[in-house]
């Protein structure tokens, strides 16, 4: 972990989304204003709590680029959540008058990963365009929303079903059309597929190979796996929903 107090980042040049919520008259000024200080994460397990500062009057963070997991575990069965670019996420906190179950938390850095510390003077110097302040407390609403469709795909019996649920559920927000099919370029082996849909890596491993064998999916020598036809039914909505192969560009 890296924390350079010399280091800052633009939250409204690092993310597109907020600048596109200001006019061109204001953008100017906001990525000026709009500078947070940088933390730098790379791959490995992070302690979220040496993170905190507590005369920056933290906020929280903003992800500006890279991938990490958030690893939750409760009487011996862990659940995941992917989080990358635009999410924003208060990892030290655990709210014990929400849920008065014991849980262990831990974070896991997959990819070099940067973030935007939110900090008090931050909030103040973006007072002036509360637009952008609104579409953070939005991230967290979708973060719940992400995780609520997860929660719903695992009351599936079949680990197929959830396997190809999930992965287009990633694809939805992490999915790159190609000639091949829908490429999910995620770091995502065996078990961490397990830990994301809830089955044993041996359960999944079986799945998967049935799904290669049906066509539905394949992987690259990457790692990156590709998802090929349409959505499940279930996720008609999708926002890939009608691009096959042969719609790529």
């Amino acid at each position: 972990m890296s924390n350079d107090s010399h280091a800052t980042v633009s939250i409204v040049e690092a993310d597109p989304d907020l600048a596109d919520l200001l006019e061109p008259t204001q953008l100017e000024r906001a990525r000026r204003e709009a500078r947070a200080s940088a933390l730098r994460l790379w791959p490995g397990d992070w302690d979220a709590a040496a993170s905190i500062e507590p005369e920056r009057n933290h906020r929280g963070f903003l992800i500006v680029d890279g991938l990490l997991t958030r690893d939750v575990e409760v009487i011996g069965r862990q659940c995941v959540e992917l989080l990358g670019h635009g999410d924003v996420m208060r990892p030290w906190t655990w709210d014990g008058e929400g849920s008065h179950v014991h849980a262990e938390v831990g974070w896991t850095v997959l990819e070099n990963t940067s973030m935007a510390i939110l900090d008090q003077q931050l909030v103040r110097r973006i007072a002036p365009w509360p637009q952008l302040g609104v579409e953070l407390f939005n991230r967290g609403t979708r973060r719940a929303h992400a995780l609520a469709v997860s929660l719903a795909i695992s009351y599936h019996q079949r680990v197929d079903d959830r396997l190809i649920l999930t992965l287009w559920h990633l694809a939805e927000r992490w999915g790159r059309v190609h000639s091949a099919g829908i490429v999910v370029p995620l770091p995502l082996s065996h078990q961490r597929l397990a830990d994301l849909v809830g089955a044993h890596r041996p359960s999944v491993t079986t799945a998967l190979g049935k799904l290669a064998e049906a066509g539905s999916l394949s992987r690259r020598e990457n790692g990156d796996w590709v998802l090929h036809g349409s959505p499940p039914r279930e996720l008609r909505h999708h926002r890939l929903a009608g691009l096959g192969a042969g719609d790529a560009r």
